[in-house]
């Protein structure tokens, strides 16, 4: 390799020399040197030759191999972080000219770290300021080193996802051939071959798309050379694995044909039908070998399953891809056919994946919080199991009555071919065949429920729920646990529910297996969901007096995940029984305020403790304590500076608590029924209005959260806060001013987003007793500086109500009145209303504006109506970045219309929207299951009485009775 440039400048450079010695430092072991060096290192980053001396380092073969790829760590972060704004032209050059060689280094880790390099400077440079790149790549492809083509397969793995359609045209006809040479040259070993697939993958997905302005790309691009690329990919899956790395590779080649699949399915067809029996030979031939060397074998680790990469090899990743093959398959209706023929084998085989490995149990008994993620059907850490699991899921939704049946007949095959449960690893068998029943649940209940499978509940709980409940098998009895409480209403008898109720009351006591107390609080919620009626939730009343003081009592000894399914269980229970919370309800209500607080930092837990002290709130015995024990803490946290407030973590950066302490306060007021007590009157109101008033410019969530709660004490306690009086002021007038600063110029338009509901509140509850005038004219003077759709929604909405309570008397005050820009106010609304109405969002809100819509046609057709002459724009409305655009005619002017006509344009497609989805409510939910035929049910037409009707034309209708 030659580095001309560096080398012949390094008696002119003092860099390599200061560089080399502070990345052995930076090495060292000793923190405090480590940070030292990186310190120096940074100053360094300024100097002309910084870029080229770490290079220097990072190409020197005689350099030792921690500090070359120290070298190319340093050098990827100064082009991620500075390449683009470095001022040094001469030193990119130099780097990009000495960089490529390294490519053909004889390190694999070094040649990763130049790829990553280049990578990092194609993201910038490529193509514009580096146009001779992807012919120097394809030279060294074409060289036949093995080492310059593991290079060049890294950087175009990374450079393929940027390559843009007009590119494709020219660099396709010249890559793919040597991409798919590479491909069937087994000396170039597994690993690049995968890494080829892959690109091709990007490429298929790229050109895939491109079909739509070029329905010739496909044809011309990539048909020719898949069909030799897929029989070759399928001869791969077929061979037998000699090394490890075999397994990336067909890993990749499974994954490749699942892409083609789901962007081809017509035209794999036959390929399909080549592919699925010897990925199927695969699968079944492998089980038993899965279950010896993975599942049942102690000395087994995971961690053996990674190249120099980083990358998964062993064969639970290749299984992994199978299952997603089979699951692309099954999402299209050209292959559900094939995979039901074999749905009852391919079910059996998928619960013999499910079995527990015993390397992930040991995962879990050191972190139980692990395996509550792990057993979560949205888990993202991706295993067998978890793939299983994913698949099965699939299947019970997709092929619903074929694949009950044929859960049922693999379970029968699993637990008679299985020997007794106690013996060896036998308790892994039953523990799969509960897991796939526990997560088909819903189609088995369907299915039976319809009579489409015959299915006896009390033979499965005989011949595998109570033997699985005689072992000492944790995993085991907390599944079983949890899937007899999900099945609740099925259990055979008086003795299977008592038995039930028994596991699940011992193993939420102290010192319990993890596993099971796990099974029992996911049991806990599971009964509570199933038995739906007060008559069905009899049967958990007497034992709730030992689950609730249980679930309290674990409560404070658990965290994380735990903690939140403890508390979710908890949440369901108090409804059932309220009366014993309601006996310590100031113990209770103080212990979840004080996880509130401890746990401030974690938003999902916090959200979970928000969850129970609203069901709290609903038990009226607990309300007082709720005042006495919850509220002051809330308001002391409402009440301390933001800098020292408690935080919550989100990814973008640090909020204090105290938009949720308001939400949780507009919860406890409005389930407090009038008059309300003192506490929310003269001292909630005023730290919330006084606490809004000053956020208004901070942010959006703690005002929506401010003003959502001085709308509660307004629905909730309106003469009261009315008669309120603070500093000389009464609470109206504080409220108003609010509203004031919420509609101010200089505030954002997305701080009026929250004033539109308080208005109208103020408007419903106080009426004459308002300054109205002032307030209205404010609000049409933010709304003609808005932009947003959402926000104009919210402002409109506060005249669309008035309109519907009062439309003469509201038409002539708009009238009366004028924009900033002197436009009359009636026909300002009018026309701004018109031109949004079918970017409405909201039930309620869209509903509001159709009702008034219907009242201003009949006067807007009078002929002394002179709005009858309002032009307004017919232009289609689309959304870009919260802003209106025009879809069509972007360079045109926009066509006008009469308003009366828009209107009726409005009307008619809202009739439409209403007649599909009452259609649709009649004919209610298309299913493809089994590929049977709905019978299609006849529609009569409404009247435009019913369309009223169906509309709720109620003029005084407002949301806060919705609350």
């Amino acid at each position: 390799l030659q580095h001309y440039f560096i080398q012949s400048n390094l008696s002119r450079s003092m860099s390599v020399e200061l560089v080399a010695p502070l990345i052995t430092q930076a090495l060292s072991a000793v923190k405090a040197e480590q940070d030292a060096a990186q310190e120096q290192l940074n100053t360094l980053k300024a100097q002309p030759d910084y870029a080229t001396s770490l290079l220097f380092i990072l190409l020197q073969q005689d350099a030792p191999l921690a500090a070359r790829q120290m070298a190319g760590v340093l050098l990827k972060q100064f082009v991620e972080a500075s390449w683009q704004e470095c001022p040094h032209t001469a030193t990119k050059e130099t780097v990009k000219a000495n960089i490529l060689p390294g490519l053909g280094d004889n390190i694999s880790k070094v040649r990763s770290s130049v790829a990553a390099v280049i990578s990092e400077i194609t993201c910038i440079d490529f193509p514009d300021h580096w146009p001779g790149l992807f012919d120097v790549l394809l030279g060294m492809m074409g060289s036949g080193d093995a080492h310059k083509v593991h290079g060049v397969m890294k950087v175009l793995a990374e450079l393929a996802s940027d390559i843009t359609d007009d590119q494709v045209y020219t660099v396709a006809p010249v890559l793919f051939p040597q991409l798919v040479q590479l491909f069937h040259t087994e000396s170039f070993g597994p690993g690049t071959r995968a890494r080829v697939l892959s690109i091709f993958g990007v490429f298929t997905t790229l050109i895939s798309h491109m079909d739509t302005v070029d329905n010739t790309a496909n044809q011309s691009l990539l048909f020719p050379i898949l069909p030799g690329l897929v029989d070759c990919t399928v001869g791969i899956i077929g061979r037998p694995v000699t090394v490890k790395e075999d397994y990336k590779l067909q890993t990749e080649c499974v994954n490749f044909l699942s892409k083609l699949v789901q962007t081809f399915p017509k035209q794999m067809g036959d390929k399909v039908a080549t592919a699925l029996p010897v990925l199927w030979k695969l699968l079944t031939t492998n089980a038993e070998n899965h279950l010896a060397s993975v599942v049942n074998n102690p000395d087994y680790d995971d961690g053996d399953d990674v190249d120099s990469d980083g990358a998964e090899l062993g064969f639970g990743n290749l299984v992994q891809a199978i299952f997603e093959f089979i699951q692309s398959l099954t999402e299209k209706k050209k292959y559900k056919a094939m995979i039901r023929n074999v749905l009852p084998d391919v079910v059996f085989y998928l619960i013999t994946y499910l079995s527990i490995p015993e390397y992930q149990m040991e995962l879990w008994d050191d972190d139980p919080e692990k395996y509550v993620e792990d057993d979560d059907e949205d888990s993202m850490n991706y295993t067998v199991r978890t793939a299983a699991m994913e698949l099965l899921i699939d299947l019970s939704t997709e092929l619903k009555t074929s694949y009950v049946e044929a859960l049922m007949s693999a379970i029968s095959r699993h637990i008679s071919s299985c020997g007794p449960v106690a013996e060896g690893f036998n308790w892994k068998e039953y523990e799969a065949c509960a897991t796939a029943m526990n997560i088909s649940g819903d189609a088995v209940e369907e299915c039976v429920a319809a009579n489409k499978v015959a299915f006896s509940f009390e033979g499965f709980y005989n011949s595998v729920v109570v033997p699985g409940l005689a072992t000492d098998k944790p995993y085991l009895l907390g599944r079983l646990i949890w899937l007899t409480a999900s099945y609740v209403k099925r259990l055979p008898g008086e003795v299977a529910m008592n038995t039930l109720l028994e596991c699940i009351a011992k193993a939420l006591q102290p010192g319990a297996a993890a596993p099971v107390m796990i099974g029992a609080m996911k049991g806990v919620y599971a009964m509570c969901a199933e038995l739906e009626t007060p008559e069905e939730k009899q049967v958990l009343r007497q034992p709730m007096e030992l689950f609730i003081p249980s679930l309290l009592n674990l409560a404070g000894s658990l965290e994380g995940d735990l903690l939140m399914l403890c508390l979710d269980s908890l949440r369901v229970c108090l409804p059932v029984r309220p009366d014993i919370v309601a006996l310590e309800a100031d113990k209770v209500n103080k212990f979840l305020v004080e996880l509130f607080v401890k746990h401030a930092s974690d938003t999902f837990i916090v959200s979970q403790v928000n969850e129970v002290l609203m069901t709290l709130a609903e038990i009226a015995e607990c309300r007082g304590s709720i005042q006495n024990t919850v509220v002051p803490v809330l308001l002391q946290i409402l009440r301390t500076p933001a800098a020292t407030s408690p935080k919550k973590q989100s990814e973008e950066d640090e909020e204090d608590m105290r938009s949720e302490v308001m939400d949780l306060l507009t919860v406890f007021i409005r389930k407090t029924p009038s008059p309300l007590p003192d506490i929310y009157v003269n001292e909630v109101f005023p730290a919330v209005l006084q606490f809004t008033l000053g956020a208004v410019k901070e942010s959006t969530a703690l005002l929506q959260s401010g003003g959502e709660c001085v709308r509660a004490c307004l629905a909730q306690g309106y003469p009261q806060v009315a008669a309120l009086q603070l500093h000389g002021m009464s609470g109206m007038d504080l409220t108003l001013q609010l509203v004031a600063r919420m509609l101010a110029p200089e505030v954002s338009e997305y701080g009026a987003l929250y004033a539109g509901r308080l208005v109208s509140s103020l408007i419903k509850f106080a009426g004459s007793a308002l300054n109205v005038n002032d307030i209205l004219q404010a609000v049409l003077n933010k709304l003609s500086k808005c932009e947003s759709p959402t926000i104009q929604q919210s402002m409109l909405v506060v005249f669309i109500k008035l309109f519907n309570h009062d439309l003469e008397g509201s038409m002539g005050f708009l009238q009366s009145i004028t924009t900033p820009s002197g436009d009359n106010g009636l026909a300002f609304v009018l026309k701004a209303w018109c031109e949004i109405q079918e970017l409405f969002t909201g039930e309620y809100e869209t509903k509001a504006a159709v009702v008034a819509l219907t009242k201003f046609l009949p006067l807007l057709l009078a002929p002394e109506c002179h709005l009858a002459g309002i032009l307004v724009s017919d232009d289609d409305m689309a959304l870009e970045g919260g802003r209106i655009t025009r879809s069509k005619k972007q360079q045109q002017e926009p066509t006008m219309i009469p308003i009366t006509v828009k209107i009726f344009k409005i009307l008619v497609q809202e009739f439409s929207n209403i007649m599909e989805e009452k259609e649709a409510e009649m004919q209610g939910d298309l299913s493809e299951e089994e590929g049977e035929e709905e019978e299609e049910e006849e529609t009569q037409l409404m009247s435009i009485a019913q369309l009223a009707h169906y509309l709720g034309d109620d003029d005084d209708e407002d949301d806060d009775t919705k609350d």
